[in-house]
């Protein structure tokens, strides 16, 4: 029996429609497969970031540690060294010179020990065989023994020992001395715990017992042993157990678990203390060193998995037009397959570049993070020297800003990508613009011996309209990019000249060239794109972002203008770009001579007088408020009224006397009520002062856009954080001295 041509057709639809079901729950498989792949990935990274930043931070604390240890064994050596026969003469005169090595030296008990194995301390002769553990290393002659949970007090001491040149006391030859302090002592003075409260360090022995004290676990009921800490309060994380750390202590290895006890998620990281039998735990809060890895990786993974889903959508529909068209199968094959390959490798690509930039900016980041902790403790352990503290709170300071600077080009770049920047018009001065541009370049330049001048060619109006901020953006990238690449006795300059005038537009030239390495040919392209660079090798010599140049032809582009690039491999590159700018009629025109650059030392130590004012600061931030006293109020005479919330400044603006305050600094984001609001409130008063009162906001709100939100709540001026103390000393001094 025949089959209709219609039962025929029935037929084919079902096939078609059955493999189409199945070529879809493919592709979602597929999908689901890529997500839980991206989510391992994620989970192994963020792992790696912890482990990496804890050891990090164990290491400093480790040698923290044994730089305080090594300061006690040099105390006891230096007794050691000094005791003579003077000193042994009589009972009397051993425990006077016990009694001031003790204080000396910040010990709790000494003694000296004969060939026999008695202990001669202030209160006399003991054996002292039930007391010191390592007693038989020292009568054979060891030096620089250490051990714990001695009893020489009613406290457990960590008790050190070193050897004595023999002297004669009692009928006995003293051949070594030992002193104690107590392991809270040491916790205190080597600081095993963070200044932010969120970082502890604890040292136990190999069995898990506290010698210091710091655990996050001090919060729960008091315990001597981390080991029956971890059993009665923590859970752990899939993939860690209190086993894992037993076996570790056992075998002297090092790990991280991750746990939750009490409602906290923690991480810790551990690892023997070399020389001891010893083990230092770093805990730290899992959402601490968590949220920027997640945050990156999540990014990363979530642009991975679109790409691969892009590809597998665009397989499918070509499967799909396979079907629909049997007869052009063989060449719609042909091309499904060319697409997918391309689309293969784009992905590839866009994925490698975005993991060399990951890797790019976790060195860029951490390098400047290592200056600023290395720093931080050189300064703590030199408080006694002012002159080294003041070096590395400079170079604290200049990471800080490097830092700084990294984080502003990753957010103008997320900016850029989500179609969020604003740009502004407004008029603003040519000439005051370049003049603040050469006085920060030619101290820069005159510390890297590079000759730096700044040219304008024909005429160029002085006052134009358009966006300062970016144009200022675009041209720190141009002159931070040839600075980093002119060497040492070379020339920049930055150029301004004029390319057509019709009516009320005029269209600028700015040109920053250089005598610097250059670019190679088949590169110039490739450096404007975002995430990249030149080459590996110009990473690794003289790192960055890959984001300065792809910014600055996202702002020209954005500004109605251009960028365009000569260069000569080996002699030097000149980057150009094109801005159209509004001018008024009978602008005045620059006549460009130059400015002077301000001497760097009277730059940094420039001092301002604000005493007699009055000022009222809105910051909910504790540390923050301390800082704005101390840096804006104790050293200029100023008078600070703190308030800790928008609300709280109302109020006490509401109470003061008519002109009682001359400035108020507001932070925007605080709680009850924050900055915009209480701004509005205080210029709705019905007093003389409420409208003229000059409010500047004080925010880490840095964009374009929020300092027009701060214009229009009312506000005066615009700072943000961090703070660059001097801008906001001479825009205070603006308001506060006028007259």
């Amino acid at each position: 029996m025949k089959m209709s041509e219609d039962q025929g057709k029935r037929i084919s639809h079902r096939r078609f429609y059955a493999v189409l079901i199945l070529a879809i729950v493919l592709v979602c498989l597929l999908v689901n497969w890529l997500i839980g792949a991206a989510a391992a990935i994620t989970s192994d990274f963020t792992k790696n970031m912890n482990t990496l930043y804890l050891r990090e931070m164990t290491n400093l604390t480790q040698a923290n540690f044994k730089s305080g240890l090594s300061m006690r064994y040099s105390g006891l050596k230096a007794v050691a060294e000094s005791v003579n026969d003077e000193d042994t003469k009589s009972q009397e005169a051993l425990e006077r010179f016990i009694t001031d090595a003790e204080q000396n030296n910040d010990f709790e008990f000494m003694a000296f020990v004969d060939e026999d194995g008695f202990y001669y301390s202030r209160d006399g002769k003991r054996p002292a065989a039930s007391k010191l553990s390592f007693l038989a290393e020292l009568l054979s002659g060891e030096d620089e023994l250490i051990s714990y949970n001695e009893t020489f007090s009613d406290n457990n001491m960590i008790v050190l020992g070193t050897q004595v040149a023999p002297i004669r006391y009692d009928g006995a030859d003293i051949i070594a001395v030992i002193a104690g302090f107590t392991a809270d002592s040491i916790g205190r003075h080597l600081f095993l715990r963070s200044e932010d409260g969120q970082t502890n360090a604890s040292i136990v022995t190999g069995d898990g017992s506290f010698i210091v004290y710091n655990t996050f676990f001090s919060d729960l009921p008091r315990g001597s042993n981390i080991i029956s800490k971890f059993r009665e309060y923590a859970e752990f994380d899939k993939g860690f157990s209190v086993e894992q750390i037993e076996s570790d202590f056992k075998n002297g290895e090092s790990g991280l678990v991750i746990f939750k006890a009490a409602g906290i998620h923690m991480c810790m990281y551990y690892a023997p203390i070399e020389g001891t039998e010893w083990y230092m735990l770093m805990e730290v809060p899992y959402e601490v060193v968590d949220e920027m890895t997640e945050d990156l990786s999540s990014r990363l993974n979530r642009n991975a998995i679109t790409m691969m889903a892009s590809v597998m959508l665009l397989i499918l529909i070509i499967f799909l037009l396979y079907l629909a068209n049997l007869r052009a199968h063989s060449k719609q094959l042909e091309v499904a397959r060319e697409s997918a390959e391309k689309a293969q490798k784009a992905a590839e690509q866009a994925s490698l570049a975005k993991s060399e930039f990951l890797s790019r900016m976790s060195h860029e980041i951490r390098t400047p993070m290592n200056g600023i902790i290395g720093m931080t403790e050189i300064a703590r352990q030199n408080t006694n020297n002012p002159g080294k503290v003041d070096d590395c709170l400079r170079k604290v300071s200049l990471s800080s800003k490097h830092l700084m600077l990294l984080i502003n080009d990753v957010l103008d770049m997320s900016k850029i990508e989500s179609g969020k920047i604003q740009l502004r018009n407004e008029l603003f001065d040519l000439r005051h613009f370049l003049e603040n541009i050469e006085n920060i370049y030619g101290i820069q330049a005159e510390e890297k011996g590079i000759e730096f001048r700044i040219s304008l060619f024909g005429r160029i109006n002085e006052f134009i309209e358009g966006d300062s901020l970016r144009l200022n953006q675009i041209l720190t990238n141009l002159l931070s990019n040839a600075f980093k690449f002119t060497p040492k006795g070379g020339t920049i300059v930055l150029g301004v000249s004029e390319l057509k005038h019709e009516e009320n537009l005029v269209l600028l030239r700015f040109s920053v060239k250089d005598t610097g390495t250059g670019i190679k040919e088949e590169n110039l392209e490739k450096i404007f794109e975002a995430f990249e660079q030149e080459n590996a090798e110009i990473t690794h010599k003289f790192g960055g972002t890959g984001l300065g140049l792809s910014i600055v032809r996202r702002f020209s582009e954005l500004m109605g203008g251009c960028v365009r690039v000569h260069s000569e491999y080996g002699k030097g590159s000149e980057f150009e770009v094109e801005l159209p700018f509004a001018v008024t009629e009978n602008s005045r025109m620059i006549d460009w001579k130059g400015s002077k650059s301000p001497d760097k030392g009277a730059v940094e130590n420039k001092t301002y007088d604000f005493g007699g004012k009055h000022i009222l600061l809105a910051e909910d931030n504790e540390l923050n408020r301390e800082i704005a006293v101390e840096l804006l109020g104790t050293v200029t005479g100023a008078k600070i009224d703190e308030a800790e919330d928008g609300e709280r400044a109302v109020e006490l603006f509401a109470e003061s006397e008519t002109n009682y305050y001359d400035l108020i600094l507001m932070d925007i984001q605080m709680p009850r009520m924050d900055g915009f609001e209480a701004t509005k409130r205080i210029r709705a008063m019905e007093r003389p002062d409420a409208a003229s009162v000059p409010i500047f906001a004080m925010t880490a709100n840095a964009f374009a856009e929020d300092e027009e939100k701060s214009r229009e709540a009312g506000m005066n001026a615009h700072l943000s954080k961090p703070l660059e103390i001097s801008a906001v000393l001479a825009a205070m001094n603006e308001i506060l001295n006028h007259d």
